[in-house]
């Protein structure tokens, strides 16, 4: 039997499994408290508030069927890997997009904040490119 000097390796599934967990959080936030969780949370309306509850539930079900994705699926999670990374990708484009336009002003924390999904979504790619290959099952011997 033999030792490998390797530390616990995590793959696709372990990764999806953790980004997933950002949109749950950020979901969370919203439902619990928009008025904070938001950049613009203190001018927010009635209907404001409404739309970022809305919203947050949106990201709780992204995220769940994140990890659902995680768990369930073998042969090409790295298809959905790129996917969700997409999806991290366009949040951070949409914030860009609320600096640019004025929607949003800029702070410096924002910007850090924004590197939290560019992240994920660099890992996310990370792993999804290089797909774990299967061995085929007459191959056992």
């Amino acid at each position: 039997m033999e030792e490998s000097d390797e530390g616990p390796v995590i793959g696709l599934s372990g990764i999806m499994k953790l980004t997933g967990l950002l949109p749950i959080m950020l979901g969370a936030a919203f439902l619990l408290s928009p008025k904070t969780a938001i950049a613009v949370g203190p001018q927010l309306t009635e209907y404001g508030i409404f739309v970022s509850m809305y919203v947050g539930v949106f990201a709780i079900f992204l995220g769940s069927a994140q990890w659902l994705v995680s768990i369930y699926v073998k042969e090409n999670l790295h298809v959905f890997g790129r996917f969700f990374a997409f999806g991290l990708v366009s949040t951070v484009l949409l914030e860009i997009y609320g600096w640019t336009s004025g929607l949003i002003e800029f702070e410096f924390k924002f910007l850090f904040a924004t590197m939290i999904p560019v992240s994920a979504s660099f890992v996310l790619l990370m792993y999804s490119f290089n797909p774990e290959q299967s061995k085929p099952l007459d191959a056992e011997n």
